[in-house]
């Protein structure tokens, strides 16, 4: 799969991995999933969930560390800028041959990462309010937890989402 693949289908999660509504019991069955994912993949992760103005949902797996803590908190920034997903930035980089932002973007590479792993919580009706995240594998692979494990809670086939 190509990137411009890649980028069309992250386009097709986001327009799809859309919720009626968010609440922490929401949070606790999403986040509660991607851990059940990872353990079952053999992979210790770091996950937060977060509407803008507070947490709802955190849990570091054996063999994580703080720094997980700061690519999470620095992926969620993304989200929070941008308003998509922080793998989608990653793909627009490998299709443009560039290895980050540039110096007139504005961006402060210490507070916004543009690496896979961060994906917006986006209400219908409503907008984008926060976001799921996780930090322990490389950033295609920590997106795919995040998307799975939204689509088992949204009863959304996850098969046609995946990336390759």
């Amino acid at each position: 799969m190509s990137t411009t693949d890649d980028i069309e289908k992250v386009a097709e999660q986001e327009r799809l991995c859309m919720f009626t509504a968010f609440d922490e019991a929401t949070a606790l069955a999403i986040g509660s999933r991607i851990g059940e994912l990872a353990r079952a993949a053999g992979k210790a992760l770091a996950i937060d969930i977060r509407f803008w103005n507070r947490q709802l949902y955190f849990q570091t797996m054996p063999g994580t560390s703080a720094d997980n803590l700061e690519w999470i908190r620095r992926k969620s920034n993304f989200v929070r800028r941008y308003n998509r997903s922080s793998y989608s930035q990653t793909l627009r980089f490998e299709a443009a041959g560039k290895t980050g932002f540039a110096f007139d973007d504005g961006v402060d590479d210490m507070e916004v990462a543009a690496h896979g792993g961060s994906f917006p919580i986006r209400i219908a009706g409503v907008g984008i309010v926060g976001a799921i995240t996780v930090s322990g594998v490389p950033g295609r692979y920590d997106h795919g937890f995040v998307v799975e494990a939204i689509c088992a809670h949204l009863g959304i086939d996850y098969g046609p989402l995946a990336l390759e």
